[in-house]
C-alpha cells in the first residue's frame, strides 16, 4: 500500500464551512479547526466547528484503518464511509448513521502552500440536497 495523498493532509486546519441548499442559497457558515493524524495505516481526526452566535461542537472520530488497497475505512458513531486517492485529490463517501438515505461525497484538493479546498455533495433518499464548500490553511503540522 502507497499513500502519496493522504500525507499531505496531516496537521491543523483551519477555515470555512459554507453550506448551500439545493437552490444554492448560504443556509449555514461557519469556522473549523480539524486535527487530522497519519500514524502508519491509522488514520485519526477531530473536527471542531464554531459558529459567530457561541455555538460549537466536536467530533473525534477515533481511529480508522486504510485497507490493504489503501483506501481508508471508517466506522464510528457518526459516520460510516471510505476515502481513497484518486489521482491528485481525496475522494469520500459516507452516511450520517442518524440519517438514514443520505449520502455525502467530497472532494479535497490541495493548491499548495498549505491551502486546499473541499466539497461535499448531499443528497437524501435519492435526491440532491445542496453542496458544502470548505476552504481551508494549515496552521501547523
Amino acid at each position: 500500500m502507497e499513500l502519496k495523498l493522504f500525507s499531505q493532509h496531516t496537521g491543523i486546519w483551519e477555515g470555512t464551512y459554507t453550506r448551500l441548499n439545493e437552490k444554492g442559497e448560504v443556509i449555514d457558515k461557519h469556522n473549523s479547526r480539524l486535527t487530522l493524524k497519519l500514524e502508519g495505516d491509522k488514520w485519526s481526526q477531530k473536527n471542531e466547528y464554531m459558529w459567530d452566535n457561541g455555538k460549537k461542537e466536536v467530533h473525534d472520530f477515533g481511529i480508522s484503518q486504510f485497507n490493504k488497497d489503501g483506501i481508508l475505512v471508517f466506522d464510528n458513531q457518526r459516520i460510516k464511509g471510505e476515502a481513497w486517492e484518486a489521482d491528485q485529490v481525496i475522494v469520500l463517501h459516507w452516511i450520517y448513521n442518524d440519517t438514514p438515505g443520505s449520502h455525502l461525497y467530497e472532494i479535497i484538493t490541495l493548491l499548495g502552500d498549505g491551502h486546499r479546498m473541499r466539497t461535499w455533495q448531499h443528497s437524501l433518499n435519492g435526491k440532491f440536497t445542496g453542496l458544502t464548500m470548505i476552504e481551508e490553511r494549515r496552521v501547523s503540522m
